[in-house]
């Protein structure tokens, strides 16, 4: 057992036990239950979360994940989907109360949030004494969603290790004040399409606030990645669409890896639209119920 300054936390596991098999990634904040209430389905989910997998999934990458899960049977659930995975749990911690939920309707593909139960994440705050081990990754992701990136200012140091955030479709949150520190900052912007607005345009602007590489997916127009100088275009793969729940996730994984293994920025890209595709083949972004 660990311990904040007002509750106790349980762990699953001993830190020290996390070993350098290859480039390191780790995935911080969100999770939740993907609920398909119509359906009689869930799969686990959350940004942070997902990001994980994705990354555990990529050859040479060592992937992890901290985040707060509750001691309900939606937690057991999604601690028994992350073990069938192969990722380790050592960095869930486990707080009393109800696990988010997510409840989801799927209309002509799309996914529509019907409701939100945010569970023991709500307030939750991020252990410090762990931020020695967060430093010993090579890149460091964070949700818009999640806890930890009160530390982000704290935790580069001689530029290690990389830091992205995933901000969703919040182009105004306060979590932006954390951009003069990320090397990666995705955005999700196809709602500036469907408002006759210019992605470009608001990408080179969010790019004022950072040094790194800002990227916004675009659903089936593609995706953008802006560096200051050149602005870089992928194009969305053909694909029957069953659902695009956790395509942004895996995009923003598969060009993380990429990078991390020394892509260009334009096969990051490819790499990125590639495991989109995939996700959008099958119903949830992984695991079963």
């Amino acid at each position: 057992m660990a311990s904040s300054s007002s509750i106790a936390i349980q762990i699953n596991g001993h830190w020290g036990s996390f070993k350098g098999l290859g480039l390191r990634l780790l995935a911080i904040g969100d999770n939740c239950i993907d609920n398909y209430s119509e359906l009689g389905r869930r799969f686990p989910g959350g940004n942070a979360l997902n990001v994980a997998v994705y990354a555990h999934r990529v050859q040479g990458i060592e992937a992890n994940y901290i985040g707060v899960m509750g001691t309900d049977e939606a937690g057991d659930f999604m601690l028994d989907q992350i073990r069938r995975e192969g990722l380790s749990t050592e960095g869930v911690i486990r707080l009393p109360g109800e696990s988010a939920v997510t409840t989801i309707l799927i209309r002509g593909g799309e996914r529509v949030f019907a409701n939100y139960v945010e569970g023991v994440q709500k307030d939750a705050a991020f252990p410090s004494g762990l931020l020695p081990l967060v430093r010993g990754y090579d890149l460091v992701h964070y949700s818009v969603w999640g806890f930890g990136r009160e530390h982000i200012p704290n935790i580069k140091r001689d530029g290690h290790p990389l830091l992205s955030c995933d901000f969703s479709n919040q182009l105004e949150h306060k979590a932006l004040e954390a951009m003069p520190w990320l090397d990666f900052s995705f955005f999700s912007g196809k709602e500036l399409i469907t408002k006759g607005l210019d992605p470009e345009e608001r990408l080179r602007e969010l790019k004022a606030r950072t040094h790194g590489l800002v990227v916004m997916t675009l659903g089936e127009h593609g995706s953008l990645v802006y560096d200051g100088e050149k602005m870089y275009k992928g194009k969305a793969k053909p694909v029957e669409v069953v659902d695009t729940l956790g395509a942004g996730d895996s995009y923003i994984a598969a060009f993380l890896c990429a990078r991390l293994r020394g892509a260009s920025i334009q096969s990051a890209i490819e790499e990125g639209h590639k495991a989109a595709t995939e996700t959008c083949k099958r119903l949830g972004g992984w695991g079963e119920n």
